[in-house]
Formats: structure tokens, C-alpha cells, sequence
């Protein structure tokens, strides 16, 4: 999968599953992306299945959501 779909489909994946958490979605952190990241890589999820070029998948995921003012750091 591309970096540009793989990265529509998780922030669009991130915003049904921090709805679904107990901290609000404007005060997300990097605490909630990284648990976020683990659950979707221990459900082996096709979503982590892109091209990160050698980067740290969850550095990536976590760059994004910053990017698109989902978490803060």
C-alpha cells in the first residue's frame, strides 16, 4: 500500500477508534497514537502494511496525526 492511501485510511481508522476511547479527541497525545499503533499491530491490521522506507512505522503514523492536528506532542 502507498504512504498517501495508507495514511487517508489510518486517520480515518484513528478517528472512529479515539471516539471509541476515554480521553477526549482534542487532548490526544502521543500516548494515545502509540497505543493506537499497538493495537492495530498486534491485530497484524493491513492498514500498517505500507512502504515506511526503512522509518519506524509508528514515528510515521505519529508524524501524520500530528500533521493533520489529531494528537499533540
Amino acid at each position: 500500500m502507498k504512504q498517501a492511501e495508507a495514511k487517508r485510511l489510518l486517520i480515518q481508522t484513528w478517528d472512529e477508534w479515539i471516539n471509541k476511547q476515554p480521553v477526549q479527541s482534542s487532548k490526544a497525545t502521543g500516548r494515545e497514537s502509540l497505543k493506537f499503533f499497538y493495537e492495530l499491530q498486534d491485530a497484524r491490521s493491513p492498514l500498517l502494511n505500507f512502504d515506511s522506507r526503512g522509518r519506524d512505522k509508528w514515528l510515521i503514523l505519529h508524524a501524520w496525526l500530528l500533521s493533520e492536528g489529531r494528537v499533540s506532542d
